[in-house]
């Protein structure tokens, strides 16, 4: 499916520019699915996870502490498919800024901007902030991916701007360089914050951008929208495969039970799993992984429980699958977790 070739071109552009900084793609890639020798399969769905892990492993073996901003900078716009087109040929910033929120699900679903106006009372200025908030997953976002997106983001609303629109402001969460990023992106930088967020003002947010073609604009936010759609229908057969998954009792569900669910024949269950580049192998898999994590982390559930709750034989059985999916025992995976339940824990209240 077309909209599938888009994030399997931004996961490989990714691994291109991490070979291009001389990190080992061998350490980067082992064992995650959709992987066939340092590349990313076109036909694949992008596990969330696995896209996620990437960033972790690049980060532990890399000695740039801002790799994020490194990449970022580096990355070839045409690794956004039909998003490049789209900004470049936007009416506006906000324009473009809002074709970021609405598409950003065909590069990747790892997190979406938010737009919010702010009024200072002081100077009666008005900015708008633009969050990256990531979503919920077993594997929690690196800071570092965020940053690469960041970066991104900013080097293209200041080319399709000619540098009229720029950040004024840019909160980051700890433990990154502040200095040597506001020296980067010519703005104040803070740290402490829970997302990213940008800062902008909105003097020239609204003006005509030069060089805009809106025949150009108009047919490729069609095709985008066209591609949306896919990406969403198909996004909506994997929640519901995954929610009866949970619901016909995890490892006990089967192809057979899905489609009586569902009232579709076994071949069109598989070709439309396929088209979404994946299958029921796969998605029962990735159910098993959420579920075990969630147990093991959030509901404090012991290994017995799991065991029996997951549907395996024998804890043994449960711990050779756990250590396939995530490289740890669960003991050794949960131990590296409390920072991240902390940090999920106060986003969502």
């Amino acid at each position: 499916m077309k909209h599938l070739y888009i994030s399997s071109t931004w996961v490989n552009g990714l691994l291109k520019g991490f070979a291009a900084l001389g990190l080992d793609l061998n350490t980067i890639v082992k064992g995650l699915p959709g992987f066939e020798q340092c590349q990313f399969q076109e036909d694949q769905r992008v596990e969330l996870s696995a896209a996620r892990e990437l960033w972790h492993r690049a980060t532990q073996i890399s000695d740039d502490p801002l790799l994020g901003y490194t990449l970022g900078l580096s990355q070839n716009y045409r690794v956004i498919g039909v998003l490049a087109p789209v900004l470049w040929h936007s009416p506006t910033v906000l324009e473009a800024l809002n074709n970021i929120i609405r598409f950003q699900k065909l590069v990747s679903d790892s997190g979406t901007y938010k737009a919010t106006y702010v009024q200072d009372a002081e100077s009666n200025v008005t900015f708008l902030d633009y969050e990256y908030v990531p979503v919920y997953n077993m594997v929690p976002v690196n800071p570092q991916q965020v940053l690469a997106v960041v970066t991104g983001t900013i080097g293209i609303i200041q080319a399709i701007s000619n540098n009229k629109v720029s950040p004024v402001r840019l909160t980051v969460p700890d433990k990154l360089q502040t200095k040597t990023l506001a020296k980067n992106f010519n703005c104040n930088v803070t740290s402490g914050a829970v997302n990213f967020t940008i800062r902008f003002t909105c003097t020239h947010i609204k003006e005509k951008l030069s060089g805009q073609d809106a025949h150009l604009y108009e047919i490729n936010k069609a095709y985008a929208e066209e591609l949306l759609r896919a990406t969403n229908e198909g996004q909506t057969l994997i929640d519901t495969v995954k929610g009866l998954i949970a619901q016909l009792g995890y490892r006990a569900a089967t192809l057979n039970n899905i489609e009586e669910e569902l009232g579709v024949q076994s071949r069109s269950m598989q070709r439309h799993l396929s088209e979404q580049g994946t299958s029921f192998r796969l998605l029962k898999e990735e159910v098993l992984k959420e579920q075990a994590a969630k147990m093991l982390i959030f509901e404090k559930i012991d290994i017995e429980a799991i065991t029996h709750a997951l549907g395996y034989s024998e804890p043994s059985a449960f711990h050779r699958a756990f250590k396939g999916w995530f490289g740890k025992t669960p003991q050794q995976w949960a131990s590296t977790q409390p920072a991240y339940t902390r940090r999920l824990n106060s986003q969502t209240k």
